[in-house]
């Protein structure tokens, strides 16, 4: 079948997200580039520029807006293509952010390699709320998943044997885990809709053969869930 040419730079995407509403796709790259691509048109647009390092994920929801991070360059850059203008936000001294999930048009999350989960608001430049240590010691938060339009959101980890389901309380200034999923392996990959999980789970990190844990198989795995009933606990 027909589909979009990804000849420019093909080799070194790292992920793919459509805006709802939008006929923009929205890849991050290797060389440290947001690519543009016209679903209608089935053709590329034009490239971003402002990671110093390679785009590690990206997210998109609503509006032609994108969020991405750009792992060792510690920031996370909300780009407004309508307005041609992008806001930066800078992470902690020393981490590396991995991944990145819109909540809603204000709010997004973000999980680092010195494992933690934050909240952030596109009006700080800092995050509003973050939790040290989220799956356990040693471990790296290799992927997240937000459930739109709600104050949850799910974290994977390298190990510590848990998918983890997170809520935002008190405006979005405080966290808490609502629910931990046995899961063993890492944890590569997530995909949320309100009434499942989807999880990408294998015996090695997604970039790299850093460790392997042969208890471990390489698999998708889906898991119910009710957002809501969980909250109300």
């Amino acid at each position: 079948g027909s589909g979009i040419n990804a000849e420019y730079g093909k080799q070194w995407y790292q992920r793919r997200v459509r805006g709802t509403n939008s006929h923009l796709l929205f890849s991050g790259a290797r060389d440290r580039t947001i690519n543009l691509w016209n679903c209608d048109e089935m053709v590329y647009i034009e490239s971003l520029y402002g990671h110093q390092d390679h785009v590690t994920s990206l997210d998109s929801f609503l509006q032609e807006r994108v969020v991405s991070v750009g792992g060792r360059d510690r920031s996370l850059r909300l780009w407004k293509v309508a307005e041609e203008s992008q806001l930066v936000f800078n992470g902690h001294k020393n981490t590396v952010i991995d991944c990145v999930s819109m909540l809603n048009e204000e709010h997004f999350v973000t999980g680092s390699q010195d494992n933690v989960v934050a909240v952030w608001h596109l009006k700080k430049k800092k995050p509003v709320a973050s939790h040290r240590n989220a799956h356990g010691s040693g471990s790296w938060v290799c992927s997240i998943a937000a459930f739109r339009n709600t104050e949850c959101f799910v974290s994977g980890g390298s190990s510590g044997g848990f998918i983890k389901v997170w809520a935002c309380a008190e405006n979005y200034l405080s966290l808490s885990c609502l629910k931990e999923i046995p899961m063993v392996g890492t944890v590569n990959s997530l995909a949320v809709n309100r009434g499942l999980i989807v999880a990408g789970v294998g015996q090695e990190h997604k970039w790299g053969r850093w460790w392997s844990d042969k208890k471990a198989r390489n698999r998708i795995v889906l898991i119910p869930i009710c957002v809501e009933d969980e909250v109300d606990r």
